[in-house]
């Protein structure tokens, strides 16, 4: 019985040393973006310097950027880079596309569904809709998107650090 309770009072103390130390870009109490150690961020600098690189360590309101230090104090602005784009679909795909297009006419035709012009017309919205929906409203959203958060009156930097620190002995 004391070996199960002395394991689940130490359990939680092994997750946290197994947590990734995170920096959140907050607006209030709402955190707005996650970065954790290992993800690219890109920052401008207050005296105008940007910097860009892979998170290497978060610790005590100072950024590791390929080993270079940032202090939380010290960035402007927090640039959002890699928002993916919607695009169209390859050369391969298009084809094929069009070929059901093309069989779906066919088929409405010769079963006196359809005259051609409205079997066509209505194939290819069958087949093409989906796509120009998609890309579409992806370009709408892309307009929307909130592509880098200054830093100061609405949004703030806040470095979580969970990293027991190392003592020697028990």
């Amino acid at each position: 019985m004391n070996r199960l309770l002395l394991f689940l009072l130490l359990f939680p103390a092994l997750e946290a040393i197994a947590q990734p130390n995170q920096l959140f870009v907050k607006k209030g109490v709402f955190k707005k973006r996650i970065y954790s150690e290992g993800d690219r961020l890109h920052v401008r600098l207050y005296n105008g310097v940007e910097r860009t690189g892979i998170i290497t360590n978060l610790r005590d309101s100072i950024i590791y950027l390929n080993g270079e230090e940032i202090r939380v104090s010290d960035v402007a602005l927090v640039i959002v880079d890699g928002i993916k784009k919607n695009r169209l679909p390859d050369t391969k795909t298009m084809l094929l596309i069009g070929g059901g297009v093309g069989l779906t006419t066919v088929g409405l035709t010769l079963n006196n569904a359809n005259d051609f012009k409205t079997a066509a017309l209505s194939a290819a919205v069958i087949g093409f809709g989906p796509l120009l929906i998609k890309f579409i409203g992806g370009r709408i959203l892309y307009a929307f998107h909130r592509k880098k958060y200054k830093l100061g009156k609405k949004f703030r930097l806040q470095v979580f650090d969970i990293r027991v620190p190392y003592r020697k002995g028990f």
